[in-house]
């Protein structure tokens, strides 16, 4: 598979700064830069390519599942990102193909979009003692409990 430029930049950037940064957005603009449009799907299996080739560098990004792309694409979708371009019903089933939104190119949302669609949540990381006042203000539940179960009936 040959690679295009911005898989080379994000390959390089995730070998300096690691997984700080949402690579999906990234890919899926470039992505879409290049194909003009696409269907989430084929999209889907040419970002799991894309992280497989990745491996092979040194740069082990996880493509995580459809559901999570879908997600994230729906996310890109409610902040004015990337449209549909193309619609229609094929088999009982609806296809739907999308494309960039040529005026948002260089929005910030296609770095962090969940921070930039959901601004009043605290997305710092936390410190072991704020973690550790959080544990304690939030107890958890205790869960499955481990070891035999009790005895409901006595044999005779």
């Amino acid at each position: 598979m040959e690679l295009r430029d911005f898989e080379l930049e994000i390959i390089d950037y995730y070998k300096r700064f690691g997984k700080g940064l949402p690579w999906k957005g990234l890919w899926i603009r470039g992505h879409l830069l290049d194909v003009k449009m696409m269907y989430v799907y084929s999209m889907y299996k040419s970002w799991r390519m894309f992280c497989d080739v990745a491996a092979e560098f040194g740069a082990k990004i996880k493509p995580g599942d459809y559901q999570s792309f879908r997600t994230y694409f729906h996310l890109l979708k409610q902040l004015g990102l990337v449209r549909v371009y193309l619609e229609f019903v094929r088999e009982g089933r609806r296809v739907v193909a999308y494309e960039l939104v040529p005026e948002k190119i260089d929005d910030p949302g296609w770095r962090r979009p969940f921070q930039i669609k959901y601004p009043r949540t605290d997305w710092k990381a936390k410190t072991s003692r704020e973690k550790h006042r959080l544990r304690k203000k939030y107890p958890r539940g205790k869960g499955r409990r481990r070891g035999r179960p009790p005895k409901y009936f006595q044999e005779a």
